[in-house]
């Protein structure tokens, strides 16, 4: 099952390499992931042309979730 379930908070980490995350946040709310790939690109223009991989962290049912989303920043 890899669809964000709808009002449910969720942690966000962005990822542009294999570093450190460039973003993180919390307390976020989505319901689809074409939602978290706006909310993202929005946040990082300066990677512009690079591809992220993203990964929204929820719990549902009382079990912990990991929907990956991937995209490149326009």
């Amino acid at each position: 099952m890899n669809n964000i379930c709808k009002n449910i908070p969720c942690s966000l980490e962005a990822w542009v390499g294999a570093d450190e995350p460039v973003l993180e946040e919390a307390n976020l709310y989505f319901s689809r992931k074409d939602e978290v790939k706006e909310y993202v690109n929005r946040k990082l223009q300066k990677f512009k042309g690079e591809m992220v991989e993203c990964y929204v962290y929820q719990f549902y049912k009382g079990k912990p979730r990991e929907i990956p989303v991937c995209f490149e920043v326009k």
